[in-house]
């Protein structure tokens, strides 16, 4: 949830029935993928082997956030190809099934997942996110990426493969189905707040993106987007000034609205709070993270001291290592901070403004604030610093505040703003993106319907969840309130990293319930 331009707004109103576009270019080498080996007890589920080859055909597709039109030419075409009225409503993609002959007449379910991705790279490792699909590998137990070198895409990709394989498939019995993929869910919910109103007809909508196998979500954080930027100004670097480059890489990182909890650090304030206890400083560079939504993984920088200061400040650095690998040695282990003195810059920010910087950056907690205190092992409020850059003349750092109570999102938002503007440089600020809490009815007639199906199909009640993490259905319950909704997927592990993957079995058995789900939805009311 974001500010929208006008383009996305205008695209966001030409709702049309669309004829798909050629994709001779895309399906090259994705409709050739080879079959997945499947064993006799995975092919007694009806078309289980299908999610696992929709899932190498949709990580063929390039589709970053904010940047899905690939995909959503692909789903076009994927609808086109078996004859299943869509719709593009600007970004979005709609697919429509009818009711197989004996459930006709049954409630009309909405399947919703979304098509973009968060994509991140091993450092080092070259790719082009907006050129390039995802390589992954099946080990029989988790689907990751190909020798982890980027992000997997199961958040939510694997969400989208079972969507796919149900609208493939000629054996399940369902009733009618609107499926709705939309695009920006990880960034800024776009593809939800651009969403035309009222072109959704089902009264119960199914999210298939929650991440644990064998849960429903039951709600969900808020959140806001903070960004501080500082036109700062570029003067001759002293003579007698030297020059260090610094890094921190190597962290767990993750999802800010899950990962958060584990108390692991990150590498943009790691920098930050070092900094700020450093005087007489000027930085020449600075650059660390990826999207507010992420935990910084790696940041670096280039600052230069006082030539009479070098000494104090290798010893203070090193004191900090020390401190800092004893800290977060569990949740960290391959955390790495490297000093290196290096050539010094003619040109670097004025003492005035980097002391500036790196006090907002220290002022900015990091991680939970506040934890929740009737539910445990998640945070009341919390806040993660995703990104910083350096370029052209301007400085931006990115924040996201997470929280179950919209007032103390926006408190905390406040506290951060104030040691930037604070302190009088020419700090910019600003909020966006806010979006509420979802807090779901626990007695709905869906709720119900998916407790009672999980459990004759398991034998076992389905575990009840609420996360820091945050699902469209928040924006979606604003503008359709009669509408009831449910949230399970399968188990991704350490999302928005290189080290996400998806457990193989919890795919069957998420297939398993949503077939289920289908071929129960008379026990609801129409």
């Amino acid at each position: 949830m974001k500010t929208l331009n006008f383009i996305t707004i205008f695209m966001a109103m030409l709702v049309a029935v669309c004829t798909s576009k050629n994709l001779d270019w895309l399906n090259q080498g994705i409709n050739n993928s080879s079959k997945l080996p499947v064993s006799a007890e995975e092919s007694e589920i009806p078309d289980y082997e299908n999610v696992l080859r929709m899932f190498k055909k949709v990580n063929g597709v390039p589709r970053p956030s904010q940047h899905e039109e690939k995909m959503g030419y692909f789903l076009a075409d994927f609808a086109k190809e078996r004859g299943l009225e869509y719709v593009m409503d600007g970004k979005n993609v709609i697919i429509y099934k009818d009711a197989t002959p004996d459930m006709e007449g049954t409630p009309m379910l909405t399947l919703q997942t979304h098509q973009d991705m968060i994509c991140v790279a091993k450092d080092g490792y070259e790719i082009d996110f907006l050129e390039q699909g995802i390589e992954s590998y099946n080990d029989g137990t988790y689907i990751r990426s190909k020798d982890n070198n980027t992000s997997l895409g199961a958040d939510d990709g694997i969400g989208v493969s079972i969507v796919l394989a149900i609208l493939d498939s000629k054996t399940i019995s369902h009733g009618p189905l609107e499926c709705l993929f939309t695009w920006d869910e990880e960034l800024e919910f776009s593809g939800a707040i651009a969403l035309t109103p009222g072109i959704l007809k089902g009264k119960y909508m199914v999210n298939i993106d929650w991440e644990t196998d064998g849960e429903l979500c039951i709600g969900t954080a808020g959140g806001l987007d903070v960004a501080a930027n500082l036109a700062y100004n570029i003067t001759e670097t002293p003579s007698d000034y030297s020059a260090y480059n610094l890094s921190v890489s190597g962290l767990t990182g993750g999802h800010s609205g899950v990962a958060i909890v584990n108390g692991g650090s990150n590498a943009i304030k790691l920098l930050g709070d070092f900094l700020a206890t450093i005087s007489d400083l000027r930085l020449a560079a600075i650059e660390g993270g990826t999207f507010p939504n992420v935990i910084s993984i790696s940041s670096k920088a280039t600052v230069l001291v006082p030539e009479t200061q070098k000494a104090e400040f290798e010893t203070k650095w090193e004191t900090y290592v020390a401190e800092v690998k004893a800290k977060y040695a569990t949740v960290d282990p391959n955390m790495e901070l490297t000093i290196a003195e290096t050539e010094t810059p003619k040109e670097s920010m004025t003492e005035v403004q980097t002391k500036a910087v790196f006090a907002g950056l220290a002022n900015a907690a990091q991680g939970v604030t506040e934890w929740s205190e009737t539910v445990k092992d998640i945070f009341e409020t919390s806040n993660n610093v995703g990104s910083i850059t350096m370029k052209d003349g301007t400085l931006n750092i990115e924040y996201l505040v997470r929280g179950f109570n919209n007032d103390n999102i926006a408190k905390l938002a406040d506290i951060i703003i104030s040691g930037f503007e604070g302190s009088k440089v020419g700090f910019t600020t600003r909020k966006y993106g806010a979006f509420s809490p979802w807090n779901p009815s626990l007695d709905s007639a869906l709720m119900n319907y998916a407790r009672n199906i999980y459990q004759e199909h398991f034998g076992k009640p389905i575990s009840l969840r609420k996360v820091g993490g945050g699902l469209e259905l928040s924006e979606f319950a604003v503008v359709y309130p009669d509408m009831q909704f449910i949230s399970y997927g399968p188990t991704v592990n350490d999302p928005h990293t290189i080290n996400e993957t998806v457990e193989v079995k919890t795919v069957k058995s998420t297939w398993e319930y949503t077939v289920e789900l289908l071929r129960n939805v008379k026990q609801l009311e129409n």
